[in-house]
């Protein structure tokens, strides 16, 4: 085994790096998800889908409302819809209201793109359903429960009190093995 390989491995059975697992899995279930989205043909990015699922629940939507409502910073929410803009499944207007706004909605292309994003989303369901019951985990309630509780309960606040700081602790263990 390489160096590299096992140290890879140790990385993956440390609960210290828990937050790289995520990202690995994140990563891997993206890069999959997006050679089916070419492979069925949906015509806009994996990351681009749940502003145009939150768009296609609404009448029409400002950036700040879709950002609240995936969950995304103003600006990520602007990429998304910037993307949705330029493949004309979204159209803006400006908001009678307030002339610096600009209200979003799905032109009939991006209302017949949301449908069979739909329709892949419960394929994808069904996935990730199979994937559980494989592991024996249902991974969505575990992710949800995680977050949840550093929601509750920050991870730093999760931490052990020291005495000491770590330049001091590193010190410490210096000290003894001299």
């Amino acid at each position: 085994m390489t160096e590299e390989s096992r140290f890879s491995n140790q990385i993956k059975s440390n609960s210290a790096f828990v937050a790289k697992s995520v990202f690995d899995l994140h990563c891997l279930i993206q890069g999959q998800s997006e050679a089916l989205y070419i492979k069925k043909e949906m015509g806009f990015p994996v990351w681009a889908s749940s502003a145009l699922l939150f768009l296609s629940s609404v009448e029409n939507a400002s950036i700040m409302q879709i950002a609240q409502a995936i969950n995304l910073s103003h600006q990520l929410a602007s990429q998304r819809v910037k993307i949705l803009l330029k493949l004309e499944l979204v159209d803006g207007v400006q908001d009678d209201n307030d002339k610096r706004r600009t209200l979003y909605h799905l032109t009939p292309k991006g209302q017949e793109k949301s449908e069979i994003l739909n329709l892949y989303c419960l394929d994808a369901s069904q996935a990730f359903k199979d994937l559980s019951d494989e592991i024996g985990v249902d991974i969505q309630s575990v992710l949800n429960s995680a977050i949840t509780a550093l929601q509750n309960k920050s991870f730093g606040k999760r931490f052990p009190e020291h005495l000491q700081t770590y330049k001091q602790r590193v010190a410490l263990k210096k000290d003894e093995k001299a």
